[in-house]
């Protein structure tokens, strides 16, 4: 019976030790593109040492655009044309994500890209500026309005994650982390799977065309990326807790009526949380509500900066 036992432990061994050795193997063949390399569709500013990546176009008061998790100023390209002719409109990549640097070491923590958004603004000679945050980045976005009130002139926060969301799964992220690469080889580095993905977060899955598809996977496969993904579950617990009700600016709350990542009732939520806010439900959009629907998210957000 014992020596039973003792088989299939080492069988169950040799075969984590063969998925484990078969899924670094598949992070490196997706992570096949060199950041210094790559070709980038805006400009790059050296901050605190870290390589940031933006998108910098039209003229007037700025408007500082900062994506979701998993993505990019990619996620913008409809909205920023129809936003330039007003605005001078700002979209940055953050640390570890697009085209923008991913140091091995170092804080991925929400708190630490705040200071550098902030370190962005400065490189830049941007005093104030209006922010809009879409997922993840509403969560950047909230913590740049109350840490740095001053910098901050209105908000606007679009399928935002909250503190309740960005610290799911924190406690066992540690633990975790080492299996990241076996988790992405089947998940985040899996062309289907990213798809289907994708497709969740639309209102109508057909806008995920190959186009759209190759815009997403492609930062994806900087070198790199998976492990800066697996630093940011784990910096995430350096945060503070963060109260929506500490938020003084101005701000515009944007949600897609078909939202399946993040469902509209969380809007209400912090339309009733953030003071003096207000909801625009859009209907007929998903979770990417700024690409499915960007004429009228842009007549919402130009509405709300320039009254």
């Amino acid at each position: 019976m014992r020596s039973k036992r003792r088989v299939a432990f080492l069988a169950t061994v040799g075969a984590l030790g063969a998925v484990w050795s078969y899924s670094r193997r598949v992070v490196r063949r997706w992570e096949d593109l060199d950041l210094e390399e790559v070709e980038k569709p805006g400009r790059i500013v050296r901050v605190d040492d870290v390589d940031l990546h933006y998108v910098d176009a039209g003229d007037g008061p700025p408007l500082l655009l900062l994506h979701g998790l998993g993505g990019s100023t990619f996620g913008f390209r409809y909205l920023i044309p129809l936003l330039s002719p007003r605005f001078r409109v700002l979209a940055l990549d953050l640390k570890g994500f697009g085209y923008s640097e991913r140091p091995p070491d170092g804080d991925y923590s929400l708190t630490a890209q705040v200071r550098l958004v902030k370190g962005f603004l400065d490189a830049l000679n941007i005093e104030r500026v209006a922010v809009l945050g879409h997922s993840l980045g509403g969560a950047v976005a909230m913590r740049l309005a109350v840490d740095f009130p001053e910098r901050v002139e209105r908000l606007i926060l679009v399928s935002s994650a909250s503190d309740r969301e960005t610290r799911r799964g924190v406690r066992g992220a540690a633990l975790l982390r080492p299996f990241l690469p076996m988790v992405g080889a089947f998940t985040l580095q899996n062309r289907w799977f990213r798809e289907r993905s994708l497709r969740s977060g639309c209102y109508d899955p057909a806008f995920i065309t190959p186009e759209v598809m190759e815009g997403y996977l492609r930062p994806s496969r900087i070198r790199g990326h998976l492990r800066s993904l697996g630093r940011l579950m784990v910096d995430r617990k350096n945060d503070a807790p963060l109260d929506p009700s500490a938020i003084c600016q101005p701000t515009l709350i944007i949600w897609g009526e078909g939202d399946r990542w993040l469902p509209p009732s969380r809007g209400r939520e912090l339309e009733e949380t953030v003071p003096g806010s207000r909801l625009v439900t859009v209907e007929r959009a998903g979770h990417l509500v700024l690409e499915e629907r960007p004429e009228e998210s842009a007549r919402a957000i130009s509405g709300f900066l320039q009254p």
